[in-house]
């Protein structure tokens, strides 16, 4: 007779499960009867949806609990061992050695909304536009932290070649640097039309001052282009005195005089970007054929209209003098082949090169480029590798075809990054509030603007924490200037003691609108003592720059004075 078969058949039963439970371990079953305790959860920060936690890994099934079922017998006594020897009992798990907890949660995070968003960032917005006040006051638009101003030839440059007087520039890339902006520049050979007005060094032009290789017989340096006749008949108007561009000793002056501005500068590390300029009106390559006529007699005395070899040479000048710095081209549609050159066919430059539009506000102006679909698409992602800079085309109130609406709208369209805060045509209080409000909106939504999504801080062991997070760009640009994102460890002084890149300078630049960064990364830091440590998000710019200390801040609410942005507090 089986002994077995005396027992209660409730005993008899779970006998029979304890011993197929056993078969099983033998034959491969799961590699530990005890189920590994669960990762701890993450912290997530407020307003952000947490990442789910992980399933139960394969082979550490969760531990069923025990029956409670009214329905369920009542339990039996433990039976006595079974002569059949018995696998050991698997050890204890270990107490969890002192590691990383999280004490706290910053609950003050939030993105801005743009319609309020005055947060002030290198690259991006409205900028110092000459020594003119804000057009757009502050309270309407954020400080501005880029300084843009332009320079006739002669004021730099004497009646003698080399004597240069490069002071009033110098001062000012100092005083932007003092007031926590970034300069830029431009230079100049001519400005408006029937001036008469002389905007080069006397040695280029004038009888008895003009450098021989400008006089008889070689070709003007200079020449006096005639104004169009008005109807009805007026006093005559003045005419202009317009550079003779394929000059090879006017060239030669210009590569001069950009070289002179390097050396007065020295470290140009800092300069927010420089117009490529000099040629045509106000140096924003455009010429009027209506006011300039190169009339065959004009051609017989070896003056011509700029021709596209000499437009690149005025190009390359610039990047062989600066060829780190950023530079912005002039976008009539004219200048086709020098963008052609500038923008994907000459080498030096280190940085892509941008895009100047010097006419920001009239409808239509984009129309030379959009109504020519294949040559258009030459530049129209061009925003994503490097920036669209911008200015007014001077206006007042209630115009019908330059305003504000449009301006706010061509910014959103083609992705301008930053804007001057000057050249309209009446104060801010003679515009509506509407036009105000669009105003306004021009400095907000110009260029990047970045802010967290979801994020969660994990201590995943005693020594290891997880980082999964998202980063939004919420503007209309991407980042450009070298600034990689870090999660810091911030001691009680504020202190960093540790610092994890999580994304470069390149990977940074790469967050477009509507395109997110998601990170998932183990954080390890080195042995440090017991105490409390914050986990900031902060960018830094790599190499920083050293005359010119600078902020890159979160747009949210409830960030740090240094801009980053304080997740948790950890406890070791």
């Amino acid at each position: 007779m089986n002994p077995l078969s005396t027992l209660h058949p409730a005993r008899m039963a779970r006998l029979s499960a304890l011993a197929a439970t056993l078969l099983a371990s033998a034959c491969g079953g799961s590699d530990t009867n005890t189920a590994e305790a669960p990762a701890p959860a993450p912290a997530p920060i407020p307003g952000n949806a947490t990442t789910p936690a992980p399933a139960p890994q394969p082979g550490n099934p969760p531990v069923a609990p025990s029956p409670t079922s009214p329905s369920a017998p009542a339990p039996f006594p433990t039976p006595a061992p079974s002569p059949s020897p018995t696998p050991a009992p698997s050890p204890a798990p270990a107490p969890a050695s002192p590691g990383w907890t999280v004490v706290s949660v910053n609950t003050t995070l939030a993105p801005l909304p743009i319609a309020s968003d005055l947060t002030p960032n290198p690259g991006r917005g409205y900028h110092r536009w000459r020594a003119n006040p804000a057009a757009v006051p502050l309270g309407d638009s954020a400080p501005p932290l880029a300084a843009f101003q332009r320079y006739r030839w002669n004021e730099l440059e004497g009646a003698t070649p080399g004597q240069y007087t490069l002071s009033s520039l110098v001062a000012a890339r100092d005083a932007a640097r003092v007031a926590g902006q970034q300069f830029a520049f431009r230079l100049q050979a001519m400005r408006g039309y029937g001036t008469d007005t002389l905007d080069v060094p006397s040695y280029l032009h004038g009888a008895g001052t003009a450098r021989p290789e400008c006089s008889a017989p070689n070709p003007a340096c200079v020449w006096s282009a005639p104004m169009p006749a008005t109807v009805p008949p007026t006093p005559p108007t003045p005419p202009t005195q317009v550079p003779n561009w394929n000059h090879p000793y006017v060239l030669a002056r210009m590569q001069a005089l950009l070289q002179a501005v390097a050396a007065a500068l020295g470290d140009t590390s800092d300069l927010a970007w420089i117009d490529v300029g000099l040629y045509g009106q106000y140096g924003e390559w455009a010429q009027s054929s209506t006011n300039v006529v190169y009339t065959p007699a004009v051609q017989a005395q070896g003056i011509e209209a700029a021709t596209n070899a000499t437009k690149r040479s005025i190009a390359q000048m610039h990047f062989d003098v600066f060829p780190h710095a950023q530079h912005a081209m002039f976008i009539p549609y004219s200048n086709l082949d020098a963008l052609q050159y500038g923008l994907f066919q000459q080498t030096t430059t280190t940085l892509p090169v941008g895009l100047r539009w010097d006419c920001l506000a009239q409808a239509g102006y984009m129309n030379q480029w959009t109504n020519r679909p294949a040559d258009w698409a030459l530049i129209a992602d061009r925003w994503k590798t490097a920036p669209w800079v911008a200015e007014f085309c001077p206006f007042g109130p209630g115009g019908a075809q330059t305003n504000a609406a449009t301006a706010l709208q061509q910014v959103r369209d083609f992705h301008v990054s930053t804007v001057g805060n000057g050249n309209l045509n009446t104060p801010w209080a003679s515009f509506s509030a509407s036009e105000q409000a669009d105003l306004a909106a021009v400095g907000r939504e110009a260029g990047y603007r970045f802010a967290l999504g979801p994020v969660s801080v994990t201590p995943v062991s005693a020594t290891t924490v997880q980082l999964q997070l998202r980063v939004d760009n919420t503007g209309n640009a991407p980042l450009y200037a070298p600034w990689q994102l870090q999660a810091q460890l911030r001691n009680a002084t504020g202190q960093v003691v540790d610092q994890q890149v999580l994304l470069s300078a390149a990977q940074a630049r790469g967050v477009l609108p509507g395109q997110p960064a998601q990170i998932s990364t183990a954080w390890t830091p080195p042995s440090l003592p017991a105490g409390d440590y914050t986990v900031h998000l902060a960018w830094v710019r790599q190499p920083a720059l050293a005359a010119l200390p600078q902020t890159l801040r979160w747009n949210m609410q409830g960030i740090e004075a240094d801009g980053s942005a304080r997740l948790v507090t950890l406890r070791r």
